[in-house]
């Protein structure tokens, strides 16, 4: 199918899918429906078009039992999407169509998009940011030295939470001691916060921990010496048994009390 043919066949519907993948990366069939508020039938179907197009690719792993396909936008669906950008006066992202997942989109993107869509008029995921554009909002705000995942607008119940989100990757290879495993590059999660100034223009630091023992061991680092900004923390394990905007956060000094998303709100 030629540009013209391909771009005056896409729906709006189809336009969002292959946006969605251009900014986010790669994703399953489920992750679009999610995304594009469609049944799994229908994100197939569009998959499909844009597939026989060769504005995207898919494979599946023969390790994956599911056989379940994953879906990346093609060179030729960039282009496409680069030049309906420029023809409109439109920015073109940086890295448009070579982004990748991160924890945070499996972790809070995806989860917060599902509780919008299950909660409408009542919640909603106002906002998200990947790794990439959260870097570059930072700088904007003079924080260039602050590594976050992604930043996100949370709102429910007429109330708003404006928030960046850390993961803590957990002790990496052999070479950490074993008794070092506990705190192990949490001092790097929180280093940038103690230098901020000016303030972090966000209601809450959302850290989430790799595991339980690591996220005590950062809650009592922060009682001991307290930030600025308000940091909230959770778990890998939390995340996946909860939605995050569940009773899932926990606030230095707090002991064993979690809260709501929206809670963390000022």
């Amino acid at each position: 199918m030629d540009d013209g043919a391909a771009s005056r066949s896409l729906t709006p519907r189809r336009w969002r899918i292959l946006s969605f993948l251009a900014l986010h990366g790669s994703a399953t069939t489920m992750d679009v429906a999610v995304v594009a508020d469609v049944p799994r039938l229908t994100a197939h179907r569009d998959l499909g078009w844009l597939h026989d197009a060769g504005l995207v690719s898919r494979w599946r792993s023969d390790e994956d039992r599911t056989h379940t396909w994953w879906y990346k936008v093609t060179a030729h669906g960039t282009e496409l999407l680069s030049r309906d950008l420029a023809a409109s006066g439109r920015q073109v992202p940086l890295q448009l169509g070579q982004r990748h997942w991160g924890a945070a989109h499996y972790l809070l993107f995806l989860p917060l998009v599902e509780v919008s869509r299950q909660n409408p008029g009542r919640c909603e995921l106002f906002q998200w940011l990947t790794r990439m554009d959260t870097s570059v909002w930072l700088r904007q705000h003079d924080l260039a030295y602050l590594r976050a995942e992604g930043f996100g607008v949370w709102l429910e119940d007429g109330r708003c939470l404006r928030f960046l989100a850390h993961i803590d990757p957990g002790p990496v290879g052999d070479v950490v001691a074993e008794h070092e495993k506990q705190t192990y590059g949490l001092g790097a999660v929180l280093a940038g916060y103690r230098r901020t100034d000016p303030v972090v223009p966000v209601g809450a630091v959302l850290v989430i921990a790799h595991d339980a023992d690591r996220e005590e061991q950062l809650l009592a680092r922060l009682a001991h010496r307290p930030l600025r900004a308000l940091l909230a923390t959770t778990t890998k394990d939390m995340l996946h048994r909860h939605w995050p905007n569940d009773q899932v956060w926990r606030l230095p000094g707090d002991d064993e009390a979690r809260r709501h998303l929206i809670d963390l709100a000022p």
